[in-house]
């Protein structure tokens, strides 16, 4: 209730006070983190255009505190600098939904950028702007529930500028998402540009014990938006599958997606399978210090193609019918490799191991994912901002 009693107070003096030009400000994941294409688009901003006055906005007390450290401006969403920046900022820019900054109304000389959580492949591509919503309704009152709206939310995805895609192939699937008159741009994805920048991957958060080994990460999707049951860690009671990793200098390591943290409990573990679900870790710095990656209808290797090494399709259940499915069929042209069972996982983890440049996805598979592959989309994004 106390987002709404700001709400109250914030609206009215948002037709008061007047935009600051260059005054942009940046937020993720409902505001519990700093990751995502808005972390990396503030950073180029303040490495290469500190002419313009950027903050990220936040509600996790350990983001603020981190950002502090780093020295990257940051403010609480609710703090008296923070509104004032809500209230000033001529440019909006999120990542993960409209929520991950809170009471940022439309309002005159104010632009809206909305830089997507990912390239859309499964069905619940489609369900992420309404999961916010969700939780904020009631159910017993529509009166309060259009007051929490109009008092809470301050935009709408359709009011973003433009939206992005990777390459050809992918436009007309966004337009599921962002309605098929939408403006669609072939720009890239700003969070990877970091794929590219070596030196800044290599200071990122990583985990210890990984140096000089063969890492394979597994990363599947939800299961029921987390409601589903939790994806096994593969391997975890095949002792032989084990020690042919100790031998051969192998670590998988298991990340979960974060809708299934819920379900995560008691963790099974060994010197060379951890589960890294609780880590904390930034997918992309996951993806930079992978060698395989092995997922399922996750769109995370889609990511994973510009690195240019091997993916593994591990696809143990029937997601595409029982549960969300998928928007298109990579089975056609396929960017990786595909098993059902954890024997066909192994043999696979194997051959590649063994030949590894053979298991590579082909430049005709990048290019049809990627236009761009230079890490350079966050002056894509730059230019398309301040020339639009």
């Amino acid at each position: 209730m106390s987002i709404f009693i700001y709400g109250l107070v914030l609206k009215p003096l948002s037709f008061l006070i007047p935009i600051k030009k260059k005054c942009w400000i940046f937020g993720s994941d409902y505001g519990k983190t700093y990751r995502e294409g808005s972390k990396y688009l503030l950073e180029y901003m303040l490495k290469n255009h500190p002419e313009y006055d950027c903050n990220f906005i936040t509600l996790n007390h350990d983001v603020k505190r981190e950002l502090d450290i780093k020295h990257i401006p940051c403010k609480m969403n609710f703090s008296l600098t923070g509104m004032w920046l809500l209230l000033r900022a001529e440019v909006v820019i999120t990542t993960q939904a409209i929520a991950d900054i809170q009471l940022v109304y439309k309002k005159k000389g104010r632009r809206y950028i909305f830089l997507s959580h990912g390239q859309p492949y499964k069905v619940a591509f489609r369900a992420v702007p309404n999961v916010y919503w969700n939780k904020l309704r009631s159910n017993n009152n529509k009166l309060i529930e259009v007051l929490i709206r109009y008092f809470t939310l301050g935009y709408h995805y359709s009011e973003s500028e433009f939206f992005t895609s990777t390459s050809e192939f992918l436009v007309e699937f966004n337009r599921l998402y962002y309605g098929k008159n939408s403006d669609i741009r072939i720009l890239g994805m700003p969070r990877n540009d970091a794929l590219f920048q070596n030196d800044r991957m290599k200071q990122e958060k990583w985990i210890d014990g990984t140096e000089g080994k063969f890492v394979i990460t597994y990363m599947p999707t939800h299961r029921k938006y987390g409601q589903g049951e939790l994806s096994p860690s593969p391997f975890i009671e095949k002792e032989e599958y084990q020690n042919w990793m100790r031998e051969n200098n192998v670590v998988l390591l298991v990340k979960q997606h974060p809708n299934m943290l819920p379900q995560l409990k008691n963790v099974k573990q060994t010197e060379v399978i951890r589960d890294i679900t609780c880590d904390c870790l930034d997918p992309q710095v996951c993806l930079f210090h992978t060698d395989v990656l092995v997922t399922d209808f996750s769109s995370v290797w889609l990511d994973y193609l510009l690195l240019r090494r091997p993916v593994l399709f591990y696809i143990y259940d029937d997601f595409e019918h029982s549960d969300t499915g998928r928007l298109y069929d990579i089975r056609e042209d396929p960017p990786g490799h595909f098993c059902k069972t954890e024997d066909e996982l192994f043999q696979l983890i194997k051959k590649t191991r063994e030949d590894y440049d053979s298991m590579r996805p082909s430049e005709h598979i990048v290019s049809k994912y990627h236009k761009y592959v230079d890490g350079n989309s966050c002056e894509r994004y730059f230019n398309e901002i301040v020339n639009g």
